[in-house]
């Protein structure tokens, strides 16, 4: 596929040439692959994203198979941790024979529950092992003083992905309510409780209780209603049965001055459940919580049985990933900084890592350009966003400062427990974060992660290696196939600094309202019109995407391939007009690997479940919806009145 040299990097493969790309873009660029492309047994969901990740998950385990058998690693180095980790989860036999009897320490903590100082305790232990709790509690830069490093308490203790999923009164939340009761029952049966019935129904009610206060995920995307800052003081006059100076103790956090409760609500809630709810109730929660919590960690039997509900109920998976891809993306999650290193000395060039970053460079470009052109924004108020737009950090590839893990004690105990000791240790590194500069040279993904994201308060787009490769990004591409692909990915980044969540935080990185009000409403008036066309895209029979939910995903998919259709633009004037290839000119191909990114196939019941959880659209409508807003679009393909993808310009969303 190529024409004077140049790989199109357009695979045609990919197309459905039965459909009309005036009609349905989404089918007509990407029909083919999902004809060809069937959904793995093992999988929710397949599409170009997944299969990249599977790919490089497989690039890592030969890398974790390689270090099982070298002898000669120093013992104490991190990647004789690593090694350590991986031999200690892969050893099913010795896993099988442990059975649950890992978490003697911590169930003999619960059943000594007798008053509200033994009940911080096990609050707190849970929440220095990574398990689910009453409330939950991070820490971070405070979103109102980007310098300073603060505490958040926020809502937990669902068992189920979201609130909705307890108060929703249709008759396929009814059915996943009846299987999750049983699921409950089989997870304490097979620790050999009795009353199992009763206990269930019991847990069930009190999450219930929980889900009732907790705040939804619409409202979560505000970070103005989240920002609830509370003293000291506040928290005791406020939540007086919860014993706090003994629980930051606990935590081995000295008492802080103040807090920010993002869901004061909730947290209301806990305090009553505190003050009348029996303890041997209590017991009975933190139990479900802790077996819950562990049971994918542990023997074949609770291995089973959690994926029974959570992989087959929830997500309509016929059948559980084979070992080894559980703990290859286990251990990159937990250890990332070490793979990742491996795993980027090994796959990632010096060469890739520049295009890219030329690739960012025409997109600031474009993005300069697109502001000071705007026709709705005042200058004022321009001169603003072009300071904030300077300020983004871009990180590309991989951290200039690895992550260490020195203090990280890793045994041959077991796997669950050395998976306790790891989230205790990222606590812990998280705490001494406290009072501390804010180290801007940090990455929340692995090098491996196929995944990007902008971090309001730091202000960084972060494009992992992993996510830097074919299909998405390659330096033997044509440029318009990069552009379309991974361009569109970046624009959709540095976007998210500018979408209704993401334009409230200033170039300084913090909530503040830095709008004029006449441009504010503005901007909400054409995110307005972005949120009513994706209320009508229907994903399953009667059921729709939630447009308000999913508005700046939306806003960053609009923005995104617009930005990075101007910069292909800037580049084409600085290189000259790139050749048609395979009878495809520049831009086809631009908007034609735009699509790529979300080839994909879904099974129901998973796109039941990102409909209420998840702040992404499904992906036919992030392209298709799109791409029926950009008179650029209709240009490339020669869309009219009458084309289904056809939209009347006074309908038309346009924003950055």
């Amino acid at each position: 596929m190529s024409q004077n040299g140049i790989k199109s990097g357009i695979d045609k493969s990919y197309l459905d040439l039965s459909v009309n790309p005036r009609d349905d873009f989404y089918e007509y660029a990407v029909g083919g692959w999902r004809k060809k492309n069937p959904i793995p047994s093992d999988e929710s969901s397949w599409g170009t994203f997944i299969m990249l990740r599977d790919r490089n998950r497989n690039q890592l385990h030969d890398l974790l198979r390689g270090l099982s058998k070298i002898k000669e690693i120093k013992k104490g180095s991190d990647l004789s941790k690593l090694q350590d980790f991986y031999i200690e989860a892969m050893n099913e036999e010795k896993i099988e024979k442990l059975n649950f009897s890992p978490l003697k320490e911590k169930l003999g903590l619960i059943e000594s529950i007798k008053d509200k100082e033994s009940l911080i305790k096990v609050i707190s232990e849970f929440q220095k092992s990574g398990l689910s709790s009453l409330w939950g509690i991070d820490i971070d830069q405070d979103l109102k003083n980007s310098e300073k490093i603060t505490l958040y308490i926020a809502q937990d203790g669902l068992g189920l992905p979201d609130r909705e999923y307890y108060l929703n009164v249709d008759t396929k939340s009814e059915e996943i309510r009846k299987k999750y009761l049983k699921h409950i029952e089989n997870i304490l049966s097979l620790s050999g409780r009795s009353n199992i019935e009763k206990d269930a129904k019991s847990i069930f009610d009190f999450e219930k209780r929980l889900a009732r206060k907790s705040m939804d995920r619409t409202d979560m995307r505000d970070p103005l209603k989240l920002y609830n800052k509370k003293t000291l003081k506040n928290l005791e006059v406020l939540y007086p049965e919860i014993s706090w100076r003994e629980y930051f103790s606990l935590l081995g956090i000295v008492p802080p001055k103040e807090v920010v409760v993002m869901q004061p609500e909730f947290l209301k809630e806990v305090n009553n459940i505190l003050k009348k709810v029996p303890f041997e109730n209590l017991k009975i929660f933190f139990i479900w919580k802790l077996l819950n919590g562990s049971a994918g960690l542990l023997g074949k039997a609770f291995v089973n049985v959690n994926f029974d509900f959570y992989g087959k109920v929830l997500s309509g998976i016929p059948e559980i990933k084979p070992r080894w891809k559980r703990i290859t993306s286990f251990l990159d999650n937990a250890m990332g900084d070490v793979l990742g290193k491996l795993y980027v000395e090994k796959h990632f060039s010096g060469e890739a890592k520049r295009k890219a970053n030329e690739l960012v460079n025409y997109l600031f470009k474009a993005y300069e350009k697109r502001i000071n052109s705007l026709d709705w924004m005042s200058q004022s108020t321009k001169n603003k966003a072009l300071k904030k737009l300077h300020a983004i950090v871009r990180k590309l590839g991989y951290p200039d400062k690895w992550r260490l893990y020195k203090n990280l004690e890793i045994k041959n105990d077991s796997y669950l427990e050395n998976y306790f000791r790891i989230s205790e240790f990222e606590f812990k590194r998280d705490t001494k974060k406290i009072g501390k500069p804010v180290d801007r040279t940090e990455w929340h993904l692995s090098a491996s992660t196929v995944n990007a994201y902008y971090y309001p308060s730091l202000l960084d787009i972060v494009f992992p290696a992993g996510i830097l490769q074919s299909p998405f990004f390659s330096v033997d591409n044509d440029i318009a196939v990069n552009f379309g692909a991974i361009g569109t990915v970046i624009g959709h980044e540095i976007t998210h600094g500018f979408d209704d969540e993401g334009g409230k935080f200033d170039s300084k990185g913090n909530l503040k309202d830095w709008w004029s009000k006449e441009d504010k409403k503005l901007f909400e008036k054409k995110t307005k019109v972005l949120e009513k066309q994706f209320n009508k895209c229907e994903a399953l029979p009667g059921k729709f995407v939630n447009g308000k939910l999913t508005l700046g995903e939306n806003v960053a998919d609009l923005g995104g391939v617009s930005i990075a259709y101007d910069a292909l633009k800037i580049y084409m004037d600085d290189h000259g007009r790139l050749p048609d290839i395979d009878g495809f000119t520049p831009e086809q191909r631009f908007f034609l690997s735009f699509a790529v990114f979300e080839a994909q196939n879904t099974r129901p019941e998973m796109v039941r479940q990102y409909l209420i959880t998840d702040p992404h659209s499904p992906g036919q409508f992030r392209i298709n919806v799109p791409l029926s807003n950009m008179e650029e679009f209709y240009e490339a393909f020669g869309i009219k009145e009458g084309d289904k993808m056809y939209r009347s310009p006074k309908d038309r969303a346009k924003i950055w």
